[in-house]
């Protein structure tokens, strides 16, 4: 497309005022970003000064009635815990029965490490029963046979050999 020399002219012109207004814009904005630091800086030194104070001085108001609730929160909480153990407890043994009757013992488990966790069962203690310490004791004789065993076959006894006679 061919422009005319007065258009060519104009759109020049145009060109270099968006420039400059692009640069005056771009002044402006760096100016900008200045104060908002300056103010920012401001801002923080009050805060510093004025806010902090106070809301130190609100909180240590607060502080003793905020301990003492929490004080009564926590007896509150150990109070319920021992009235109410004995029932949890007793529920949850219950349903675990109830699971190993109806043969879930995964489900049983779970429930079983609840009440662990939480502390109103005692952990289940594994018993040792006899045919446990009878196998035990048969693998240990088995290793200590199979370790003479070898014992004889490596060892070396000149009396073993015999020489050909000649």
């Amino acid at each position: 497309m061919k422009l005319s020399r007065k258009r060519r002219r104009e759109l020049r012109e145009l060109r270099s005022d968006a420039q400059l207004l692009l640069d005056q814009q771009l002044e402006v904005l760096g100016n900008a970003g200045t104060v908002v630091k300056h103010a920012g800086h401001q801002a923080r030194l009050l805060s510093d000064e004025h806010v902090a104070p106070r809301v130190n001085q609100a909180v240590e108001r607060v502080r003793p009635a905020v301990d003492r609730g929490v004080a009564s929160a926590r007896s509150a909480a150990r109070s319920v815990r021992r009235a109410t153990a004995p029932a949890v407890a007793s529920a949850l043994a219950s349903t675990i029965r109830t699971l190993d009757e109806i043969e879930n013992p995964k489900a049983a488990a779970q429930v079983r490490d609840f009440g662990v966790r939480t502390g109103y069962l005692e952990p289940v203690k594994k018993k040792r029963n006899v045919s446990g310490i009878i196998a035990l004791t048969l693998g240990a004789a088995a290793a200590v046979g199979v370790g003479y065993a070898l014992w004889q076959a490596f060892r070396t006894d000149d009396e073993l050999w015999v020489a050909p006679e000649s």
